[in-house]
């Protein structure tokens, strides 16, 4: 699976899965080719897939990351960055926040700090539970970037209101994915009886919320990765900040959920993963790439 690194991939038009540090394959990547990266970073919590390196350490080699994605991603492209909070020397450290001061030094804008809100996790003893993690929406230039609000909305509570948008309402920078909720085909069905019934419009439906499991807890998407993306996550950023065709990015693919979904879509991706066994997952989740088709060639 490991890919040499070189200027022929960095193509709006190819897909790639690379094996590679990532602060390395960033180099050869073309001043402003990346349209949408969406990625998440290891929380410094000691996963199996993190490096076994000092918290100022971790901070210096991301912020090595940020600084050599200034120059890659597009004028009006964005970075979808997740984060959650990590507990150093009995002190929970909110990544976010100190993710966002890299940012803003390395030159971006952030539009939005969204919050993933889910029920799983490990239940803590002598704090409360963490039960969200944070997706910082950074831009390039504040007052021109890709937002597909019409391919985002959500369904309005009360459909008959004559001062609801027909085309749904905005879905919030609050996110839940609940697992005990109405699955989302049930979801779906029980909408369309809503629309049937103008009496049912008084119903207390919250369409905010995204009705899909995490996928470290129950999900037929599951693989081996410990921390993978839920593909509805996913998808509603591609949809809110690319267009077709798009280069959508991420630094660190791990499951290769990010370019499952970019696939699925139709927009062309590359996703960079240090870890070979994580790229071999990916490329059995996404299929045909163009790694794919160069070594069928030499066969």
């Amino acid at each position: 699976m490991k890919t040499p690194i070189t200027k022929k991939y960095i193509d709006r038009k190819t897909n790639y899965i690379i094996n590679s540090d990532t602060n390395v394959a960033l180099t050869d990547f073309k001043d402003g080719s990346i349209d949408l990266m969406i990625t998440s970073p290891g929380y410094f919590v000691g996963k199996n897939y993190e490096k076994k390196e000092s918290f100022a350490e971790y901070l210096e080699y991301h912020t090595q990351t940020i600084n050599l994605l200034k120059n890659k991603i597009s004028p009006n492209g964005s970075i979808f960055w997740n984060v959650a909070q990590t507990p150093l020397e009995n002190e929970i450290i909110p990544l976010g926040a100190i993710y966002y001061k890299i940012f803003k030094d390395a030159g971006f804008y952030l539009k939005n700090w969204i919050i993933w809100h889910f029920e799983g996790g490990i239940n803590t003893k002598n704090r409360l539970s963490g039960r969200y993690e944070n997706i910082l929406w950074f831009v390039k230039d504040k007052d021109n970037f890709k937002f597909n609000l019409d391919d985002i909305r959500v369904p309005a509570k009360w459909q008959g209101d004559k001062r609801v948008n027909p085309k749904g309402k905005n879905p919030t920078d609050v996110w839940e994915f609940k697992s005990k909720d109405l699955k989302e085909e049930e979801l779906r069905f029980f909408i369309e009886e809503i629309k049937k019934d103008n009496e049912r419009t008084k119903s207390n439906i919250n369409d905010n919320f995204l009705y899909i499991d995490r996928v470290v807890n129950v999900s037929n998407e599951k693989t081996l990765h410990p921390c993978q993306f839920p593909e509805k996550l996913i998808e509603r950023i591609i949809k809110a900040s690319s267009n077709k065709g798009d280069l959508v990015v991420d630094i660190f693919l791990g499951s290769g959920t990010t370019a499952k979904v970019s696939k699925e879509l139709k927009r062309n991706f590359i996703g960079i993963e240090c870890r070979k066994d994580y790229c071999i997952i990916s490329q059995e989740r996404v299929g045909d790439t163009d790694n794919g088709k160069k070594e069928n060639k030499n066969k």
